[in-house]
């Protein structure tokens, strides 16, 4: 149910970005980029955020144990959210993260539509800094059995830049 009403807010949102003709941009620094099979560009055939923008997008938030943080409350905005809010097509296979260093992290399509995967920037209410991973972090929800185990701890990461699409 949570996820429905979350996936509704969603589409209220893009629905309301339509019905008045424009397309947000950026007005601060770019922290993330959606590029490949999307529907919805912003920019040259990618879809940029600022923090701001990424900030509008519904909420989530979890406890969960990090790898390599210990116990962490990480918030952001659920993978699956970002994937409605650009549009992608039926056939798109996996979402690739990318981090600063270019560092590719896939991650089922399927996967990001049923598990909470957060693209985090905050960790305990304050977000998350360059000494932590931030400002944007791929969290993976291992309070959730079996999680573990389709994306082990090297999955995790930090300083996510892009996010491309593919089939």
């Amino acid at each position: 149910m949570k996820r429905v009403l979350s996936m509704g807010v969603v589409a209220a949102v893009v629905a309301g970005v339509f019905a008045m003709g424009q397309v947000p941009t950026p007005a601060g620094d770019v922290v993330l980029t959606l590029s490949g099979s999307i529907a919805l560009r912003n920019a040259d055939e990618v879809f940029q955020f600022d923090l701001d923008m990424l900030k509008a997008l519904p909420f989530v938030a979890y406890e969960v144990e990090d790898p390599w943080l210990g116990t962490q409350v990480y918030g952001g905005v659920d993978l699956s959210a970002l994937l409605h809010y650009v549009g992608i097509p039926a056939a798109a296979k996996r979402a690739v993260i990318v981090a600063s260093d270019a560092k590719e992290f896939p991650v089922e399509i399927k996967d990001a539509l049923y598990y909470p995967i957060l693209i985090a920037y905050s960790s305990g209410g304050e977000r998350i800094r360059a000494s932590r991973g931030g400002p944007l972090k791929l969290v993976f929800p291992y309070q959730i059995e079996g999680v573990e185990d389709l994306y082990a701890p090297e999955m995790w990461s930090w300083f996510v830049i892009e996010i491309r699409i593919e089939y």
